[in-house]
């Protein structure tokens, strides 16, 4: 029987098919006005960025996953520097560029600064709880590299006002990127966290945005959250830095079917 039921919601799918294409053909995806070129990628674009983070604790280690990372293609790369068993090292954290762990401000500015007067990074990420004094001070030893200010709510996913306001305070404290991470505890979270994003990209429609809900529940949002104003998703390559990301090549698949315009490729998936 549910085999039954499928058929007939694949064959439903199949009839208007035709039309779903033209309507798609016109479809994009609520972007910036201003996107960022990170390196060869381009953050805002029709397509939301697949980035995996590197969470090696070691070179050794890190190198070994940089390699499998890299044969999976995804458009960019993460490098969580605050898993590195050696960050307070600042020469041999560099070696090595070349969340997961507390750091203390100035090995963690210091390696930042160092990065950047390199030409290493695309963009550096900072957290909005140094406030707007010290991360405007911090960019003007970035030589322009771009920086994405952030904030996390593990336990819990504010107001859909609340989202919009926060993405709007990254922004103002000097953020040229708004990124935030929450927690949904329930579908109605999901759907607080994704109206959060779209309102903050309607009032506020120059700058990208990296946002991902963690959990079972928010899994969804890594998929389709290009849909409501999200330019960049995480996805694992060897292991994730959150244990809900799912792997680069299915959230590949998923934005073909979701953001290429692709509306054939979602009824083939169906049947």
């Amino acid at each position: 029987m549910q085999k039954a039921k499928l058929s007939l919601i694949a064959a439903a799918l199949l009839v208007p098919a035709f039309a779903l294409s033209a309507y798609a053909a016109d479809f994009v995806r609520p972007m910036p006005t201003h996107p960022i070129q990170a390196g060869p990628t381009l953050l805002g674009g029709e397509q939301p960025v697949i980035c995996s983070p590197l969470v090696g604790k070691n070179l050794k280690a890190i190198k070994a996953e940089a390699k499998t990372v890299k044969a999976l293609n995804p458009d960019m790369v993460e490098v969580r520097a605050d898993y590195w068993d050696f960050i307070e090292d600042t020469d041999k954290a560099i070696e090595a560029e070349r969340g997961f762990k507390k750091v203390g401000q100035k090995p963690k500015f210091d390696f930042y600064k160092k990065a950047a007067a390199l030409k290493l990074p695309n963009l550096i990420d900072v957290e909005l709880v140094y406030g707007a004094d010290t991360i405007k001070n911090l960019k003007k030893d970035l030589n322009g590299v771009p920086v994405v200010v952030a904030y996390h709510d593990l336990k819990g996913t504010p107001s859909s006002e609340e989202i919009a306001n926060i993405l709007k305070k990254e922004i103002d404290a000097g953020g040229d990127v708004a990124k935030i991470v929450v927690k949904p505890n329930s579908q109605a979270d999901v759907l607080r966290f994704l109206n959060g994003t779209l309102e903050f990209r309607t009032k506020n429609p120059a700058y990208p945005v990296i946002a991902s809900a963690s959990g079972q529940e928010g899994r969804i949002t890594r998929l389709a959250g290009g849909l409501f104003g999200i330019d960049l998703t995480f996805a694992s390559g060897v292991k994730g830095s959150n244990p809900w990301q799912m792997p680069v090549q299915t959230v590949q698949e998923i934005n073909k079917c979701f953001l290429r315009r692709k509306i054939e490729y979602l009824v083939r998936l169906t049947r």
